[in-house]
C-alpha cells in the first residue's frame, strides 16, 4: 500500500462532472487476412485477461473518509479483468463517436482499479475503412498514469507477445478499513500541519524568486495575456467528439520541406489556423494571437520520480497573427523551444511542478467557497485550447487477429472548451477534437476547418520549396 503523491492526488480531487480526469484512447481495428473475421467476445476477453497483468492495472484507489488525507494505492485482492471489460453492440461511425464522448463524461468505479475497456463489436461507416471494423476504447484515470506511461500499458495490452516480466509476483494486499484510514490520517495531522506550513512558505519563496527571475529574464516568456474567445469557458458536463486523420508520410514530407520543425509543431500550427478561422466564421475574430497548453515530460530531469504524472504544462503562442502557414509553423516551433527553455529555468520549474497538495477536505472546502462566491466556474486559464501528444513509440496495436488502422483520443477539458489529442499508429496520424458543445457549437464545421488548415499548410510548404 502506498499513498498518492501530490500531483496524482490533485487529479483525484479535481475530477468533477465538468472535468473528468481520464485518458481515453480509441482504436479502430480490422481483421487480418489470415483471420478473415472480427473476433468474438470470448476471444477478446481471453486476449486481455492474458495481458492485463501490469501492476499499475491491478491497483485500486482507497480514499480516506472525508478525504482527511491523500488516498492510497492498494493491490486489488479481488482483481478480475472481466469487471473492466464492457461490450457494446453494433453501431455506425457517428453513433460510436457519440458513445465514446458519453463514456468520457462518466465517473470511474473506485471499487476496482481505475481503468476500463469498452468494445464495440461492429462499427459501420468508418472513413477510409472497408467493411465493418471493431472499436476498442481504453480509459485510464489520470491519477494512475500520464501520457508517456500510457504508452507502456498500450504496448503490453495490444501486443502479440505475452508479458513475461510484470514487476515480480502478484501481491494480495489487505484493503484497509475506514477506521484504520482515519486513525492513520489523525496520526499524520502534526506532519500534515508542518508540511502545509512549509509548502506555503516554499510557494511564497518560489513566486518571489519567479518575479525576480522574470524581471531580469534573458529567456523567452509565455504569452502574458489571454486573447479572450467564446470557446474559453466555463466548461459544462457534456462532450462532443470529432476525429480527423492524415497520412503520416505526407505529414513527414511537409515537416521535411519546412525544415527545423517537428510533427507536433505542425499539429499546433494546424490547430491554431483552424481555431482562428472558426472564430472568424462565427463572427468573433480574435483580438490577438491564440495560445495552447501542451504537456512537456520531465522524466529526463528526474523530477517527480515517485509520481505517476511527471510532466509540466507549456503555454505555447500559436502565432495566429501570422497569415502565412509556413512562417507560422516556424514561429510556433520557436515558441515551443522558448517554453522548453523557460521551464528549464529553476525559478520557473519550481512554480510549474506541483510538489504539495492540501488534503482533499481542504481542497473541497476551498472549491465550495469559490462556488458560493461565484468565482469557481469563471476561472480562466491563460490559454485557449489544450493540445496533447503521445510519443510515437507504439509500432502496432493488435487484438485477437485484428490490427489497428487508425486511432483517436480524448482527454479532460480544464478551463477551456476545446481540447485536441495527437497520436500516430502505423501510417496514419490522428488529430481529434473533444469539446463542450455549448461552447463549440458546430464541431463538424470545426473538424472541416482542421482539415482545411492542414491542407493550407501542406500546399504552402510544397509551394515554398518548389518556387
Amino acid at each position: 500500500m502506498r499513498q498518492l503523491k501530490a500531483k496524482d492526488a490533485w487529479f483525484v480531487y479535481v475530477d468533477t462532472p465538468r472535468s473528468r480526469q481520464a485518458y481515453m484512447s480509441a482504436y479502430v481495428l480490422v481483421p487480418d487476412a489470415a483471420a478473415g473475421r472480427l473476433p468474438d467476445r470470448g476471444e477478446i476477453t481471453r486476449w486481455f485477461e492474458e495481458r492485463a497483468v501490469l501492476p499499475v492495472l491491478r491497483q485500486r484507489l482507497v480514499r480516506v473518509p472525508l478525504d482527511l488525507d491523500h488516498p492510497y494505492w492498494v493491490d486489488d485482492p479481488d482483481y478480475d479483468v472481466g469487471r473492466h471489460l464492457h461490450f457494446h453492440g453494433e453501431r455506425g461511425w457517428d453513433e460510436s463517436r457519440t458513445m465514446v464522448a458519453d463514456i468520457s463524461t462518466e465517473p470511474m468505479d473506485e471499487r476496482i482499479p481505475l481503468w476500463e475497456m469498452h468494445v464495440i463489436d461492429r462499427v459501420h461507416g468508418v472513413p477510409d475503412t472497408e467493411g465493418p471494423a471493431m472499436l476498442v476504447v481504453m480509459k485510464m484515470h489520470h491519477a494512475m498514469i500520464d501520457g508517456v506511461g500510457s504508452s507502456a500499458v498500450t504496448t503490453t495490452l495490444f501486443g502479440d507477445a505475452l508479458p513475461s516480466d510484470v514487476g515480480g509476483p502478484t501481491r494480495r494486499d489487505r484493503v484497509p478499513g475506514s477506521a484504520e484510514l482515519v486513525v492513520r490520517a489523525l496520526a499524520r495531522v502534526p506532519r500534515t500541519v508542518v508540511d502545509t506550513v512549509a509548502a506555503v512558505r516554499r510557494a511564497r519563496a518560489n513566486w518571489s524568486a519567479l518575479e525576480v527571475s522574470r524581471a531580469n529574464a534573458t529567456y523567452p516568456l509565455p504569452p502574458q495575456g489571454l486573447t479572450a474567445t467564446p470557446l474559453d469557458g466555463p466548461v459544462g458536463p457534456r462532450r462532443v467528439l470529432e476525429a480527423e486523420h492524415f497520412s503520416l508520410p505526407e505529414v513527414q514530407e511537409v515537416k521535411a520541406r519546412i525544415g527545423g520543425v517537428t510533427v507536433n509543431d505542425l499539429m499546433l500550427t494546424v490547430v491554431g489556423g483552424a481555431m482562428h478561422a472558426y472564430l472568424v466564421e462565427q463572427g468573433h475574430p480574435p483580438s490577438g494571437s491564440l495560445s495552447a497548453s501542451a504537456p512537456m515530460s520531465i522524466r529526463a530531469t528526474g523530477a517527480g520520480a515517485d509520481s505517476n504524472n511527471r510532466f509540466v504544462m507549456m503555454i505555447v503562442d500559436l502565432r495566429t497573427d501570422i497569415a502565412d502557414p509556413v512562417a507560422r509553423a516556424r514561429a510556433v516551433h520557436d515558441a515551443v523551444i522558448g517554453e522548453r527553455t523557460r521551464l528549464g529555468v529553476p525559478a520557473e520549474a519550481a512554480v510549474a511542478y506541483v510538489e504539495y497538495m492540501f488534503p482533499g477536505w481542504v481542497f473541497r472546502a476551498v472549491r465550495r467557497i469559490r462556488t458560493w462566491r461565484g468565482t469557481d466556474a469563471g476561472v480562466r486559464r491563460p490559454f485557449n485550447t489544450f493540445v496533447s501528444s503521445v510519443p510515437r513509440d507504439i509500432a502496432e496495436v493488435r487484438v485477437a487477429g485484428t490490427t489497428c488502422v487508425h486511432s483517436f483520443g480524448i482527454g479532460p477539458l480544464d478551463g477551456t472548451g476545446v481540447g485536441h489529442a495527437v497520436g500516430a499508429i502505423g501510417e496514419r496520424l490522428g488529430l481529434n477534437t473533444a469539446a463542450d458543445p455549448e461552447l463549440l457549437t458546430d464541431s463538424r464545421r470545426y473538424s472541416e476547418l482542421l482539415r482545411q488548415s492542414y491542407a493550407e499548410l501542406r500546399d504552402a510548404a510544397r509551394q515554398s520549396v518548389d518556387s
